[in-house]
């Protein structure tokens, strides 16, 4: 296993997400409580939706969500109110449901869905605009796992695995016959806390090569590069 991988599985999926829940909640409070203001990066796809959901509601009254700005990790090339973008099932299950207001959160695509490339470079405006130009440093960044080792949109064999200067790129994915916006390593790399939420059986040969210390594909190498957390179910976690 990864030095730096601290896994907690449990058997049943609800489990994990109320386990992941309480930890982003006491590790957004603390925030909240030691600097004013709490900032975190979301994972997309399905797998967070439940999470989000008892985050708005179980959690509701737990932290001041008003002081939260709320960034993502990378975000597919789509509209706002597209059914896949991710901006959207934030928006449907955790912001609406929290009241969070707009200002406090950060989608990467435009809502006129702009050139992709200006995109990137007016959401690494916005990042640089907290930090005096340095690498932000997030409270806390969720991602997920693929099967294929990827964590937001950082695939194998795919340009933005090299950036170290850009703080977003537009990262050509031939598999998925187009690109996507994602964040860059140096921005997970700087994180508080970095979070992955992991379930199913088609994730367990990507969790057993974190278990034994591999750092070729993309999460590898960013478990073998800082502390990470990871909530994964039985099913996930079982050996290959």
């Amino acid at each position: 296993m990864s030095a730096t991988a601290d896994i907690h599985a449990y058997t049943k999926a609800e489990d994990v997400f109320a386990a992941c829940a309480e930890f982003l909640v006491e590790r957004l409070a603390a925030a909240v409580r030691d600097r004013g203001v709490a900032r975190i990066a979301l994972a997309g796809g399905g797998t967070p939706r439940r999470l989000y959901q008892l985050l708005a509601h179980r959690y509701r009254d737990a932290l001041d969500w008003q002081a939260v700005e709320f960034y993502f990790g990378d975000e597919r090339n789509v509209p706002l109110d597209h059914p896949d973008s991710n901006f959207r099932m934030a928006r449907l299950s955790l912001f609406e449901p929290l009241g969070i207001q707009p200002h406090r959160t950060f989608p990467m695509i435009s809502d006129q869905q702009r050139d992709p490339e200006r995109d990137a470079d007016a959401y690494e405006v916005a990042l640089r605009r907290w930090t005096a130009g340095k690498v932000p440093r997030f409270d806390v960044t969720l991602l997920g796992l693929g099967s294929d080792g990827h964590f937001a949109s950082l695939f194998p064999d795919t340009p933005a695995l090299a950036e170290r200067e850009r703080l977003v790129a537009v990262n050509p994915v031939a598999k998925l016959h187009g690109h996507r916006l994602t964040l860059t390593f140096p921005v997970f790399e700087a994180a508080r806390d970095v979070v992955f939420l992991v379930l199913g059986n088609d994730k367990r040969p990507s969790l057993a090569r974190i278990r034994d210390g591999l750092a070729e594909l993309p999460a590898e190498r960013l478990a073998a590069k800082r502390p990470t957390h990871w909530f994964v179910d039985r099913a996930a976690a079982r050996a290959p």
